[in-house]
């Protein structure tokens, strides 16, 4: 069991997310695209890369993600606003194809910024070549890191005007395209006008598993810097003692299931009102 908790940079409500990655697809799943390269980098070789079909089902090994919104010194509220349980690591080609034929993904599929913003390229219409940006987001050639870690690589070819990334061979494709991965996700918790308060249990988690970062508290769940000031956590932190994953997920489920029966209350009491 491991548990990778990371800042949500994009969204700065604690309330809401407000970006398209994380993506919530329905009451049941989420779809996380191009964010966290390291971490779909390091998922990709563990669990991806030797795989036929460019798709694994993980559900059995409980990897969960946890995001919390992003802060600055002014604001200082800190709360998880998303949560979920890895189901499926997928190559942006695989998830293309998943997506694009089942209708529960049609509205995100259709979106302008779609946080599944690849589209794969085929020679002959058969032999997997590259990708082609086919949404707004990264836009500004950052979705070219979005799989590969050097754009100079001299085993593909880019071309910015197009948005097009080519294999110049594709046999090579394991060892190029090593961030070429995406989660669907079992939707525990979804930040959508209240998100899940920080309190001293989870605090004692937090700072248990980071015995050596100072200064942990509620805005600075990661510990803080040197100059005081919280840090921000650029890439993300790995729970894997069992004992204190597991005692993090039972408390957000337990407080995820809490709001959302506050929100359907509240939801059912607005229904009653109406004529």
């Amino acid at each position: 069991m491991k548990v990778f908790a990371y800042v949500v940079g994009a969204s700065h409500n604690p309330n809401a997310v407000e970006c398209v990655v994380p993506y919530r697809v329905n009451d049941d799943i989420i779809f996380f695209g191009p964010c966290k390269r390291g971490l779909r980098k390091e998922l990709y070789e563990q669990y991806l890369k030797n795989t036929p079909n460019g798709e694994v089902d993980v559900s059995s090994e409980n990897l969960y993600l946890i995001g919390v919104n992003g802060i600055n010194e002014t604001e200082r509220r800190r709360k998880i606003i998303w949560a979920g349980k890895i189901l499926k690591i997928l190559t942006f080609e695989r998830a293309y194809h998943i997506c694009s034929s089942d209708k529960q993904f049609e509205e995100m599929m259709q979106l302008q910024n779609s946080p599944l913003h690849l589209e794969p390229i085929y020679d002959d219409g058969k032999t997997f070549i590259g990708y082609k940006l086919r949404s707004t987001i990264h836009e500004d050639d950052d979705w070219i890191s979005d799989v590969i870690e050097n754009k100079n690589d001299p085993n593909v070819e880019i071309d910015l005007k197009n948005k097009t990334i080519i294999l110049k061979n594709s046999s090579k494709r394991k060892d190029i395209f090593l961030r070429d991965c995406c989660f669907l996700c079992e939707n525990i918790f979804f930040a959508r006008g209240k998100g899940i308060d920080i309190d001293e249990n989870i605090l004692n988690i937090f700072r248990k598993v980071q015995p050596n970062k100072s200064g942990i508290d509620i805005p600075a769940i990661f510990g803080r810097r040197k100059d005081g000031k919280v840090n921000s956590l650029r890439g993300w932190l790995t729970i894997e003692e069992c004992a204190e994953a597991k005692k993090l997920i039972e408390i957000v489920i337990k407080k995820a299931k809490s709001i959302h029966t506050r929100e359907s209350l509240k939801e059912n009491i607005s229904h009653q009102g109406k004529c």
